[in-house]
């Protein structure tokens, strides 16, 4: 497989094929048996989980999309 590059004008132009409002309406299980069978998905493991840590209400109110 080889890997394509695109000017931010060609994304910029490109048509979205995302469906936020399935994803929202999809629950936990849903999503983790999506990834699951998604062979390009790389699931963390417990290990690596537990060395997540949640980030600052001042980073997620930055970065927080006005449509979620």
């Amino acid at each position: 497989m080889a890997t394509e590059t695109y000017t931010m004008e060609e994304l910029e132009k490109q048509e979205d094929r995302s469906d936020a409002e399935r994803v929202k309406n999809m629950t936990d299980e849903e999503i983790e048996e999506a990834a699951k069978s998604d062979p390009d998905s790389a699931l963390p493991t417990d290990e690596e989980l537990k060395q997540f840590k949640r980030p600052s209400d001042e980073y997620r109110k930055r970065f927080q999309n006005d449509k979620d």
